[in-house]
């Protein structure tokens, strides 16, 4: 079975929810293609692998409920086969690729295509004639911030809105240029500071995040019991609520309907309760990112799956160590600072802190291929279409649960 990677990179709107993914294919090893491969071959390739990806994991498999954008050749653009592989849809938006060939058969077949309800992004605009005349097909142009001075970007963006059109500001490596995106009126924002730790400046821990994680740390603790965790929901009438409806949702199709907390607990187990309290604990802080719930889950799954390849036996640790790596972002502050509130286990803590021991390194390969950095998965010693797998498993894992778990 041939593994396939995707990179998938958040573009988020200007209150940082998700608005939808980049999805992009990448060969693992220089050897897949072929050297002699002409260029615009290897290019329909790639497209087609990506599509015959989409169709066979799902759209909502892979991104939920948000849009996806995509790369898409130009042979399947001018040569009008793009119905074949994927029809039209408001949640697919294709890309238009920075070194496409323009010409007039590439321009009239994207107003054609247009016409038929597809849509269009611009990528790496450059201001010249050529790339003037696609502005006439497309919704969407993505401006890399990195390469572009903010009196440029300033001119571009008013240009680009007098066309009635979106911009998406790529290549935001840091807080800075986030912030001169946002004050410049970008409409969307996606780069690598967004998988960083550091994505909120850090304001201090206010006080309902402080007793958000208090009640993690108590969650968390190694010697807490069934009985325990039982009575601490009790006690709140709203979480007796979310368990009980959780556990008789169609996620879990039980035979008889369960009315009592203990009995929930019992059924759930030690493991499946802790989690659920935590990310129901962790919801409750105002957070400015939607998407942090289904990144934990993700993570936390991923960690679970990685540490049985490696024969970790700590299953309950394996799931925490990346449920517990969002901690940061949720409470807007730095992990060192969040863990001196949380008493949690030292092995958990290194591997949060420092990505150090066995949990350490199933959590650093599950961020790496989170950012797609494929030579440091290549050194984790771990089999890569396993990792690869684990992720997909992981990924329609966390949509599935996540809105039985945070529905209000």
């Amino acid at each position: 079975m041939k593994e396939i990677y995707l990179g998938r990179q958040p573009i988020y709107d200007p209150a940082l929810r998700v608005e939808g993914y980049q999805l992009s294919y990448y060969p693992t090893e220089a050897g897949e293609t072929s050297k002699d491969a002409p260029l615009l071959g290897i290019e329909m390739e790639h497209t087609q692998i990506l599509f015959d990806t989409l169709t066979e994991m799902g759209l909502e498999r892979l991104v939920g409920e948000s849009k996806v954008f995509l790369n898409v050749a130009r042979d399947l653009l001018v040569q009008g086969s793009l119905s074949q592989f994927m029809a039209a849809s408001p949640r697919l938006v294709f890309e238009v690729v920075a070194d496409i060939v323009i010409d007039e058969p590439l321009i009239e077949a994207l107003k054609a295509l247009r016409q038929e309800g597809y849509h269009f992004l611009l990528d790496e605009y450059a201001d010249n004639d050529a790339y003037r005349a696609l502005l006439e097909a497309v919704e969407y142009v993505r401006l890399n911030i990195s390469a572009t001075p903010e009196p440029e970007a300033r001119r571009l963006l008013t240009y680009f809105h007098q066309r009635g059109l979106a911009v998406i500001a790529s290549g935001i490596a840091d807080q800075h240029q986030l912030e001169m995106s946002q004050k410049v009126g970008f409409d969307f924002f996606q780069g690598r500071h967004f998988s960083q730790p550091r994505l909120l400046k850090f304001q201090g821990i206010q006080t309902n995040q402080l007793m958000v994680l208090r009640l993690v740390s108590a969650l968390n603790q190694p010697d807490i019991d069934l009985q325990e965790i039982a009575s601490l929901i009790a006690q709140d009438v709203a979480l007796s609520y979310k368990l009980l409806r959780y556990i008789n949702s169609a996620y879990f199709s039980l035979p008889q309907r369960v009315e009592s907390i203990q009995r929930a607990v019992a059924l759930l187990g030690l493991r499946t309760v802790r989690s659920w309290a935590t990310l129901v604990s962790m919801s409750g802080a105002e957070m400015a990112r939607s998407d942090l719930m289904t990144i934990a889950l993700v993570r936390a799954k991923m960690c679970e799956l990685l540490g049985e390849q490696l024969g970790l036996q700590q299953r309950d640790s394996n799931f925490m160590v990346g449920l517990l790596s969002v901690l940061d972002l949720v409470a807007q502050a730095p992990m060192p600072e969040v863990l001196a509130a949380l008493p949690l286990e030292e092995e958990i803590n290194v591997a949060l802190l420092n990505h150090e021991g066995g949990l350490g390194r199933i959590l650093a390969c599950t961020l790496a291929y989170e950012q797609c950095d494929w030579a440091t998965l290549k050194d984790s010693g771990l089999d890569a279409e396993q990792v690869n797998e684990a992720y997909m498993d992981a990924l329609a894992d966390a949509y599935r649960a996540s809105y039985e778990l945070l529905r209000d």
